[in-house]
């Protein structure tokens, strides 16, 4: 439930950014609230465990929120070949998560409403602008994914008494000093590894391949040159720009607008100044104070302050006489701003501290602050009224359209015509892929390919494309993705039966440089002689990045060498084959880093204790009676 409200984020900045925490009981001390009904999502039960039902609802959501994130990230909906997995997965883990709460309550497990609370007012999203719980905002976020406070109560108080089992478990489990040593010496273990790389490119060829092959090898794989689903739509839509177009402001709007905001048309007093820097060097205040009262003293016995300037200041104006041309109050605040600000016209003033040194200040001149007049000023407000009228009219039409499309209107030209829409039309709208002028965005792929829209002829929207722009759309046409014919993806076939022959052909090369090598042979010949490249023996860590992951998972799974080399080969995952001999193993010294060995002590035993909870879990599963309706999803 707690990926459904992340996931219902989506889109939304200014929750985007939140990582959600369990939600809790809090919203009992704040009264009731509007929820959403799930009463009809399913009937009927997911699966039993030891006579206890678990709802349809449960399951049939939790597939709703998997075939959502599936589109969302690959653009299409679930093949049927892992479909069945899924849904099975997902009933499997709503049979461990009802084991787990009947033993919660077998051992009577509990959960204070204090510790409830003290959880919910950790939660950022349900926070307002000063920091505090907001149960305002919380109830917006659950209605915005659709999860009621029921529902979250439930499941915030099992999460909480999970943990507890969690951690009792794990707590409570310890390794002996041998066991740690073993686990310690597996971690750090490092192996010497040679090894040569057998490429596909050493093998790929250009003869002909037949038509036959080509036939076979597109009707065994017809998956792999599938189209995109697509549809064509209707849309209406509507930007902000246009309603401002739409708005025209009277002489009267736009006086009382300057009226209400006469603050903002005022300019405020600027002076005009010069000053002489003498800059702190290293610790020596006194020294630099003492040269500024002496330069000062020069300045008030009618010396040119611009002269003294040139001559004493530190700092990139000192060319300029000092000149700081016309400035604001708020251009230097603290204590040179407090001085300038306070000065006649002529005045020299100073030593002023500031954190560049001790300054000389001298005002050349003051420019009064005056209100703008209205007719200077008048652009300005006539595009601050239609801006601010405009965002209003649009989160108007807004709601009107979301009223519209609740009722079931299916008319999109009315809509169109109603609302001051603009209408368009898209050919070939892809999932995942999206069309112009739309864009892809997520939020309208998922109203684009939903249900009510795909299916049943529905309007879907409003979609908001920018806090600007906002799309209604109807799907004319829906083209389900599809085998492309042949003479379409013909180069692409005979590309895959090239490559796959020429890692067949690596394979075999590396079998034969395998015999080869267990009868004696050197491994350095032997790649020689197959046009690649064998790598020095040196010895690799399990973590060790320098040598591929496929290749150092098989170099730690083979078996450690003892009287003779281990040699062995593996597939990399560019398709490559590797024949790689194991000489020697040693355990790495980690006596430099004691920090970097208790962390790993640290994780050893975690790691062994979320065994013993996996476990346990199991343990429970076994024994438990368990049927399953997989059924629930149809």
């Amino acid at each position: 439930m707690l990926q459904r409200i992340r996931d219902g984020l989506h889109g939304r900045k200014w929750l985007a950014w939140v990582a959600l925490s369990p939600i809790a009981l809090i919203f009992v001390f704040w009264g009731g609230s509007n929820t959403l009904d799930f009463s009809g999502a399913g009937r009927g039960e997911a699966a039993k465990v030891d006579g206890i039902k678990i709802p349809a609802e449960s399951a049939t959501r939790a597939w709703s929120e998997t075939q959502a994130r599936w589109s969302q990230q690959f653009g299409t909906e679930i093949p049927d070949a892992q479909r069945e997995r899924m849904q099975d997965g997902i009933l499997e883990d709503l049979v461990r998560q009802k084991l787990i709460e009947a033993r919660l309550a077998e051992e009577h497990y509990g959960v204070s409403e204090v510790r409830v609370v003290e959880e919910i007012q950790k939660i950022p999203a349900f926070r307002n602008t000063e920091g505090k719980f907001d149960a305002a905002i919380a109830r917006q976020v659950l209605q915005a994914n659709g999860i009621t406070e029921p529902e979250l109560l439930r499941d915030t108080r099992q999460s909480l008494l999970i943990n507890q089992l969690q951690n009792g478990i794990g707590n409570s489990y310890f390794l002996t000093r041998a066991e740690a040593q073993r686990l310690y010496n597996l971690e750090n273990e490092e192996r010497e590894v040679a090894f040569a790389r057998l490429g596909p490119d050493l093998f790929t060829g250009t003869e002909a391949i037949d038509d036959a092959a080509i036939q076979a090898y597109y009707d065994a794989n017809g998956d792999r040159f599938m189209s995109t689903e697509s549809v064509a739509l209707e849309y209406a839509e509507l930007r902000l720009e246009q309603l401002a177009s739409q708005v025209a402001p009277t002489e009267a709007d736009l006086h009382k607008l300057y009226d209400d905001n006469r603050a903002n048309y005022v300019l405020e007093e600027r002076r005009r100044a010069r000053h002489i820097l003498i800059p702190v060097s290293g610790d020596d205040d006194a020294a630099a104070l003492k040269q500024a009262e002496s330069v000062l003293a020069e300045a008030k016995g009618s010396a040119d302050f611009g002269a003294l300037a040139k001559k004493y200041s530190k700092d990139s104006t000192a060319a300029e006489g000092g000149e700081l041309g016309f400035v604001q109050r708020a251009d230097f605040p603290g204590p040179f701003g407090d001085t300038l600000f306070g000065m006649k016209v002529g005045d020299i003033a100073g030593p002023v501290k500031s954190q560049f040194g001790y300054h000389l200040i001298k005002l050349e001149e003051i420019q009064a602050g005056e209100a703008r007049p209205f007719e200077s000023v008048r652009a300005e407000l006539d595009a601050q009224y239609r801006q601010n009228q405009s965002a209003d009219l649009f989160g108007e039409r807004q709601e009107e359209l979301t009223a519209a499309i609740e009722r079931g209107d299916a008319d999109l030209d009315k809509l169109a015509r109603d609302l001051g829409l603009t209408r368009g039309s898209i050919a070939e709208f892809l999932r995942g892929g999206g069309a112009e002028p739309l864009g892809s965005s997520a939020d309208l792929q998922q109203v684009v390919f939903s249900d009510s829209v795909l299916n049943q002829g529905r309007i879907g929207g409003p979609v908001g494309l920018g806090e600007d722009h906002m799309v209604v759309v109807k799907v004319t046409q829906h083209r389900k993705a599809e085998v492309k014919p042949l003479a379409a993806v013909r180069e692409t076939v005979i590309g895959l039966l090239r490559e796959e022959r020429a890692v067949a052909a690596a394979k075999a090369a590396a079998a034969e440089m395998l015999t080869k090598l267990e009868a004696g042979g050197k491994l350095d010949a032997l790649a020689s002689a197959a046009r690649a490249t064998a790598e020095p023996a040196r010895f690799v860590s399990r973590g060790d990045p320098s040598i591929p992951a496929a290749l150092r998972t098989a170099v730690f799974e083979a078996p450690r060498p003892t009287t003779s080399p281990v040699i062995r080969t593996a597939t990399l995952d560019d398709g490559s084959t590797a024949v790689f001999v194991v000489s020697r193993t040693r355990v790495g010294d980690t006596s430099a880093n004691p920090q970097l060995a208790q962390q790993q002590n640290i994780m050893l035993v975690q790691r062994a204790a979320s065994g013993d909870i996996a476990a346990y879990i199991s343990e429970a599963r076994r024994k438990a009676k368990v049927s399953k309706n997989p059924k629930v999803f149809e």
